[in-house]
């Protein structure tokens, strides 16, 4: 029964994180992706600082330390990712974005096993393919009675998107600071360079009182509480356990969107299982390769 709190807290944390997708989308007309993440970073910088804190106590001065690779980290999973995402979600539908998000953590793990000069299983070859298959299968577009692969402008942001979120946990990997202070840190960093490019460039925000509920929503539950439900998790029951809780995402993404008339099409469930089946099995450790860290970023 101990456990059981730890369960919910990432049941609720990947549900913010999908709320992340369907929020997003639903606003992405009504205010500027960059106006967007500027806020979403700067409405979770304080409340970061302050679960870093009381959850991991660190020592502020060796975080700090670390600037250097916080500044980049920032740049590229803080402020890169989430733009390319938000970029994305203008257009395309949340659900095709968090499927192709789901991507991600098998590529960390190709990526990682590579870095690490690990040789690379045949299990891992085979997720791999799996997941690589399901993307393709969630573009797939049926047109004129022809097939062809969606390709389009939201498309390929997610698909940048994705990118540089590999990149940013691998790099992550490289940090000594534990995960939520390094988070917090680096939406500090975030919102020194987006503020004044915000206010340089006159991005538009929202014009009415729903939109600003979504923009807050998305600056403190699935940035803030996410990061908070999330590392409770991993240190009450392990990285490894919680790590397939990720699939979750695109799972929340698409029972929201149902609630709120964003339909989803067969051909979308089957690529989303793949993708699935393709993460669990590419997440899958030899017993000897020990737990792995717990990621110091978020899928949303």
């Amino acid at each position: 029964m101990r456990d059981a709190r730890y369960y919910l807290f990432l049941v609720l944390a990947n549900a913010f994180w999908a709320g992340n997708f369907v929020v997003g989308g639903l606003i992405a007309d009504s205010v500027s992706p960059l106006f967007l993440t500027t806020v979403r970073w700067v409405l979770a910088t304080v409340p970061l600082f302050v679960l870093a804190a009381f959850v991991e106590k660190p020592d502020w001065k060796a975080v700090f330390a670390e600037w250097r690779l916080h500044v980049l980290l920032s740049c590229l999973g803080l402020i890169g990712y989430a733009l390319f995402t938000y970029l994305a979600l203008a257009h395309t539908s949340s659900v095709s974005a968090s499927l192709l998000n789901s991507v991600g953590p098998a590529l960390i793990a190709v990526v990682a096993v590579l870095v690490a000069r690990e040789r690379l299983t045949g299990t891992a070859v085979l997720g791999l393919a799996l997941s690589l298959l399901g993307a393709v299968i969630v573009l797939v577009r049926f047109d004129g009675g022809g097939v062809g692969l969606d390709l389009g402008i939201g498309t390929l942001f997610m698909l940048v998107a994705v990118s540089v979120f590999v990149v940013y946990t691998v790099l992550g990997r490289f940090l000594t600071s534990p995960p939520v202070s390094a988070t917090a840190v680096q939406a500090l960093f975030a919102s020194a360079v987006l503020v004044p490019a915000t206010l340089v460039l006159g991005a538009p925000g929202p014009a009415d009182g729903i939109t600003w509920l979504g923009v807050v929503y998305i600056g403190i539950f699935p940035s803030a509480l996410s990061y908070l439900m999330w590392n409770l998790a991993v240190r009450g029951i392990g990285a490894a356990r919680a790590g397939v809780y990720l699939n979750l995402v695109p799972f929340f993404t698409a029972i929201i969107g149902l609630f709120i008339g964003d339909p989803i099409t067969g051909i979308q469930v089957l690529g989303g299982v793949l993708i699935v089946a393709g993460v669990v099995i590419t997440s899958r450790r030899p017993k000897a390769a020990g737990t792995p860290p717990a990621p110091s970023g978020s899928p949303g």
